[in-house]
């Protein structure tokens, strides 16, 4: 959390040079009404929930093959809050696309076709890193609903900007809080490696958060897990990894997911 804590703040620090040579700065703070300032301090601290949840999830000892798949699972819960709480109402097509996605999802980190995996105790999976990375998915699920209702009230580039500083606020208290380890060593160890992560998560959030004004957040979020597509897909052409038939059965469904809610209304 002290590498991600660099990663927000200059998340942050990244635009202001353009704010403020665009005179944008100061407006951009005088027009922050309550209402998105509550939507943009929730949805920093279930993003940094997400962050947590995910990483003590892999530090405890939870197997790549269940926490990956349970940490991605976010689309289906996104689904019910999206219903719940913004009344979108989803096609056949994109439902069923969604759940294609999460079967490519489960499919693509697993060593063959069988149930073994989805039972905890067959990779000696505890409780806690397995409700972790659940939580983590809710969280994810949760954030997105809030930012999909964010960005409809400003522009997702300043809301970006926003939750940056959220996130970088609410890493910083649970730091305090936790008391361990310092908030200098990954800066003095990894300046590049902070800086490139920083642009390219601020580049990947931005384009997700616009594609949130044009379509529905269900669908954004699902179609947002392409990546792991072209991840399994240079794992075996370049990497050279084994177990290429269940991963390409996992890409395969992913792909015919991904259309399904690509053309759906």
């Amino acid at each position: 959390m002290e590498f991600f804590f660099w990663v927000f703040l200059w998340g942050v620090f990244l635009y202001l040079p353009f704010f403020i040579g665009f005179g944008i700065f100061p407006s951009l703070i005088s027009k922050l009404s309550w209402n998105l300032l509550g939507f943009i301090v929730l949805s920093g601290f279930f993003e940094t929930l997400y962050f947590i949840c995910l990483i003590e999830a892999y530090r405890g000892g939870g197997d790549l093959s269940l926490v990956y798949p349970i940490s991605r699972s976010a689309p289906l819960f996104t689904q019910l809050w999206a219903i719940s709480f913004i009344g979108e109402a989803l096609s056949s097509k994109g439902i069923f696309g969604i759940l294609l996605v999460m079967v490519g999802l489960y499919l693509i980190p697993q060593k063959g076709l069988h149930l073994k995996p989805t039972l905890p105790y067959a990779y000696g999976f505890t409780a806690r890193p397995f409700l972790l990375a659940f939580l983590a998915a809710v969280a994810s699920s949760i954030y997105s609903v809030i930012d999909k209702v964010g960005v409809g009230l400003i522009h997702p580039l300043y809301y970006l900007w926003w939750i940056n500083l959220s996130m970088t606020l609410h890493t910083g208290v649970y730091l305090l809080l936790r008391k361990k380890g310092s908030v200098w060593k990954p800066w003095n160890e990894s300046k590049k490696e902070i800086l490139f992560i920083s642009i390219l998560q601020n580049a990947a959030y931005f384009l997700v958060l616009m594609a949130m004004t044009m379509s529905k957040v269900s669908y954004v979020v699902a179609f947002r897990q392409a990546g792991v597509l072209f991840g399994a897909l240079f794992g075996v052409v370049f990497l050279k990894e084994k177990n290429w038939r269940v991963r390409l059965a996992g890409v395969i469904l992913m792909t015919l997911g991904l259309i399904l809610i690509g053309v759906a209304q």
